[in-house]
Formats: structure tokens, sequence, C-alpha cells
């Protein structure tokens, strides 16, 4: 039977982890699971009631909620100290990712029109971000619900379409690979990579030339393309395989993991309490000290699931594309303005990572066609292959946009000589991978 804390129990918690919360002891961790228990019911129904309205504007929307991670419980009461555990609006969270803003806002609307004949209320004035977005470009709509029932919790709902997930997912993403601490600290501790997903926020038709210019520059200086793309190659694999292992039928419940190292474990249950349970035991013998998350899938598959936790998977962010599309139009923009010097630099590297990226490729080809549990599912394979096609015709759009936005004419004759020479080094290699694929 699980123990019960009053009020006062939880505020002297809060006090003894902002006291120490390098050294939390095990009873109070047992305190913290208590309370994340008492979340079970409320963040079903919250879930469940969002869920229903969400498929019925977007049959392609994902939904999921979690209860917040321990590690984040810890660091939200050490960043403010008036906080009072038991009180956190977001200790309990449901998400909704649509596929586009208009379904964003009309399940928005939806819910307050509502909400007279749902289980909650809307507690407090929701936070537009949509409308006003942050300083580094985060945008989502978020607001507190309250239970009409006896219990009174109060549950976070977050909406934002695929695009504002992608963005939000790849600055986490950044956090554990580069250890920027983006989400905690803003700029304070890597002002450049802030300011890559400042300018990764904006809408393609608003990013200008300056723009694109910088987010190369950036990226080039922490060989961001490189060093994501090789872990999201790995670890798209890794997971693809664990994926293909799993029998998935009836598993609505997932526990996700990752360390420092992007390092996957992926876990599927059929109900919460085996879920929660299996979170707990991992927390408590986590020596890599790795993020873990709970969450509920509907009708899920790899894709899916891969999208709403990319930052937990760190398997594929469609970011990365618009990392890429920079470099590709700032290298148009420097032959285009004569800079010969400049051109031999940047053409070369957007060929490199285009050639990481091919050879990432091939051995995931290499994989899916040996992959043995791959073959006794029409749906996994199906899943894999149009996923695989999917990724070349996005680099070849942007390789062949590229190609097409280069100036003519006689006085690009040196530009032009360089090129070619890099040109059909490149064909080259695009005609051994489409041979391979």
């Amino acid at each position: 039977m699980t123990k019960t804390y009053t009020k006062g129990d939880y505020k002297r918690l809060s006090d003894r982890i902002r006291k120490d919360p390098e050294h939390v002891s095990a009873d109070d961790y047992e305190m913290l699971h208590a309370l994340r228990l008492t979340y079970k019911e409320p963040m079903a129904t919250v879930f469940n009631t969002v869920e229903r309205m969400a498929h019925s504007i977007d049959p392609d929307c994902i939904c999921t909620y979690r209860i917040k991670r321990f590690e984040s419980i810890i660091s939200k009461l050490c960043r403010f100290p008036d906080m009072e555990v038991q009180r956190a609006a977001d200790l309990a969270g449901c998400r909704c990712i649509m596929t586009r803003l208009d379904q964003v806002l009309e399940l928005y609307d939806r819910i307050k029109k509502n909400e007279h004949l749902l289980p909650f209320a809307i507690k407090g004035k929701p936070n537009n971000y949509i409308e006003n977005p942050k300083e580094d470009g985060y945008r989502s709509i978020h607001l507190n619900v309250q239970m009409k029932d006896e219990s009174k919790k109060v549950v976070e709902i977050q909406l934002r379409c695929i695009e504002m997930h992608n963005w939000a997912t790849l600055v986490e993403i950044s956090d554990v690979i580069f250890q920027a601490k983006l989400k905690e600290y803003g700029s304070k501790v890597n002002p450049d990579l802030f300011r890559l997903h400042q300018l990764l926020s904006k809408k393609d038709e608003d990013l200008t030339t300056a723009d694109y210019l910088e987010i190369a520059q950036i990226s080039k200086k922490y060989r961001y393309m490189e060093r994501v793309g090789g872990i999201f190659s790995t670890n798209g694999i890794e997971m693809r395989q664990q994926w293909n292992k799993m029998k998935l039928k009836n598993k609505r419940f997932f526990l996700i993991s990752t360390g420092s190292d992007g390092k996957p474990e992926f876990a599927a249950f059929e109900n919460f309490d085996e879920a929660e349970r299996n979170y707990f035991e991992w927390f408590t013998n986590n020596e890599k000290n790795s993020n873990i998350v709970l969450t509920r899938l509907r009708h899920t598959d790899f894709n899916k699931i891969s999208i709403a936790y990319c930052n937990y998977f760190l398997t594929y962010n469609a970011s990365m594309l618009r990392i890429l599309k920079a470099v590709a139009m700032s290298t148009v923009d420097i032959y285009n303005r004569h800079k010969l010097s400049e051109f031999r630099t940047a053409y070369p590297l957007f060929w490199k990572i285009v050639y990481i990226w091919l050879g990432d490729k091939i051995k995931e080809i290499d994989y899916f066609n040996n992959d043995k549990d791959v073959r006794k599912s029409f749906k996994k394979r199906n899943e894999w292959t149009v996923s695989i096609q999917n990724s070349f015709r996005d680099v070849n759009g942007i390789i062949k946009t590229m190609q097409s936005s280069f100036n003519h004419g006689w006085t690009y004759f040196f530009l032009q000589r360089f090129k070619k020479r890099v040109d059909r080094a490149a064909n080259k290699r695009l005609h051994e991978i489409q041979s391979v694929s």
C-alpha cells in the first residue's frame, strides 16, 4: 500500500531537496514517486479527453503524456526558491502535436468552447507562445487545467504543430550533445548555439541571406551536422532494430532513456502500473544519469514515436534539413558574389556533409537488407522503406534547389571551373549510392 503524505511533508521535502539537490535520499525519492503516482487517474482522464478531440481534427496527430522526471522536478525546485513540489502545475503533462498550425488553433478553440462539458476546467490564463514567442523562438500553447473532481489536480496541456515540436526537441538535443543548457539558461552558457536555434525558429520565408550565412557559420564552427547527424544515424539503426524485435500488440506505454552519449534504451508495456514501476526501477539504478521518460501513444509506429521523442531517441529531427539548406544557400550566396576563396571552402564543405549522410544511408540500407525481423512484418518493412525514400527525396531536393540557384556567365569562369571539378566527384558518389540503394 502506498504511503500518503501531507502538504507539510511535501513542503519540508521541497526545502530538503533545495538544500542539497545532489544528495537526495532514497526516502525522499520515494516521496516524489508517491506524489507522481497521485496523478495517474487525472492525467489519464485529461489525455483521453484531449486525444479524442485532437484526432477528430487531425487523424495524423501525435498525442503523448508524461509525469515530470525526477531530475526535472529537482531542477525546478532549485530554480524557484518559493515553490512547493506538490503545487507545481506541470508535474503531469499532456502534449498534442498536430500536423499544421491551423489545427493547433482549432484544438485550442474547441477546448475553450467546450470547457463546460469537459472533466476539467482551464486554470488561470493560458500561455500562448505562438502569438508571443519566447526570446529564444519557442512557440507553443501551454494551458493548465484543473480536474473538476475532488482531487483538484492540475495537469499541463501543450499544443504545438510538428514544425514547432521539431524546433523545441532540437534545442534539447543540443543540450544533450553539446551540454549547452539552452533550455535552463538560454544564451548564458553557449550564445552561439542559442543564436543558431533562435534563427531556426524563423519561418523559411522569413530567413534572409544573412541568416543562412550565420546558421552555416555556427554549424561549421561546432561541426553540428556531422556530430548530431552521426549520433542520429547510429541511434536510428539501433532503435529501428529494437523496434523491429518487439512484439507491440496491445503495447501503448513506453519507457525511453538516453544518456549524454546518446545511446537509447527502449521498452514497451501494456498498462500504466507496470510501466511506472519499471520507470522507478530504471531511475534508482540509473548509474549513467540518463534522461528517462514515460509516455503513452495510441496507434503508434516507429516514425511517430521517433518524432514525439526524438530528443530521447536522438534518431532524427527535420530541423537538421533546414541547417543543411542554410549551408547550401549560403554557399550559393558566396558564389553569386564572386567570393572565390570562400567558395573553395564552402562548396566542398557542403558536399562533405552530404557524403557523410550518404555513408550513413548506405549503412542503414545494409541493415535494412539484413534485418530478419523486418522481413516478417510488412508494416515495419514498409515504414522503414518509406523513411529511407523520404530522406533521399528531402536531401535531393536541397541539392537541386542549390544547383538551380547558381548564377551563370563569363564573370563566373574561375568559380565555375572549380565548381565543375567538385561536381564531378559529387556525381560519382551520388551514382554509387543510387546503385547501392
